[in-house]
C-alpha cells in the first residue's frame, strides 16, 4: 500500500510540473530574448532543469503548492544568467567555468581566432593572407603553452612590463623570451636572425 501511495505521489509532482512546463518555457524565452538562437535554446534548457530541480526540492519539503511557473522561471533564469550550473559544482577559480567567466568578466576566445585577427591585413592579396595564417598557425603549434600565451600578448602590442606582470616574471625575462620567439620564427621560416 505504501509503495502505491509513493508512486501516486511521485507521478503527481511530475504531472504538476509538466502542466506548468509550457508557461515556464514561455517565461524563460522572454528572459533570454536578447540571446542569439543557439544560446537562447541552451539557456532555456538549463533553465528548465533548474526549475525542475527547484520544484523537486519543494515537493520533497512538502511545499510544492507555493511554486508557480513564474517564480520557478524567474529564479531559474537568475541562476542561468549568473552561470550557476544545474548539475555539478561551481568553480569560481576555473577560467573555463561559465560561473567564473561571468563572475570575473573572463572571455575565452575560440582557438585560432586571434591568429585571424593578428594576420588580417586588407591590403595583402588573399593568397598571402591565407599563407600567413597557415604559417603562423603551424609555427604557433610548435610552442609550449606558456610561450603561446606570451607570444599572443606580445603580438597584440602589450608592453614588456605588462606581459611580465601578467605572467609573473621580470621584464628582462620577457625580453629574453621575445628574442627566443623571434629566433624560433626565423628558424621556422628558414631565415637567419641578425646578430
Amino acid at each position: 500500500m505504501i509503495a502505491i501511495n509513493n508512486q501516486r505521489n511521485e507521478s503527481n509532482w511530475q504531472q504538476s510540473f509538466v502542466t506548468m512546463l509550457p508557461e515556464i518555457q514561455q517565461k524563460l524565452r522572454l528572459a533570454f530574448c536578447r540571446l542569439d538562437h543557439e544560446a537562447r535554446e541552451d539557456a532555456m534548457e538549463e533553465g528548465v532543469v533548474h526549475s525542475l530541480l527547484a520544484y523537486l526540492r519543494l515537493h520533497e519539503q512538502s511545499r510544492a503548492e507555493v511554486a508557480t511557473a513564474s517564480s520557478l522561471a524567474w529564479y531559474s533564469s537568475r541562476h542561468v544568467k549568473r552561470g550557476r550550473p544545474a548539475g555539478g559544482r561551481m568553480n569560481g577559480k576555473e577560467p573555463l567555468s561559465r560561473y567564473a567567466q561571468i563572475g570575473h568578466g573572463i572571455q575565452i576566445e575560440p582557438p585560432g581566432k586571434w591568429i585571424d585577427i593578428l594576420v588580417e591585413d586588407k591590403r595583402a592579396p588573399v593568397p598571402d593572407q591565407v599563407a600567413a595564417k597557415m604559417d603562423v598557425g603551424a609555427w604557433f603549434a610548435t610552442l609550449t603553452k606558456r610561450m603561446k600565451e606570451i607570444a599572443k600578448d606580445l603580438a597584440f602590442g602589450f608592453s614588456t612590463s605588462e606581459v611580465a606582470k601578467k605572467h609573473g616574471v621580470t621584464a628582462g625575462r620577457i625580453s629574453q623570451m621575445r628574442r627566443m620567439l623571434e629566433e624560433s620564427w626565423a628558424a621556422f621560416q628558414g631565415e637567419a636572425v641578425a646578430a
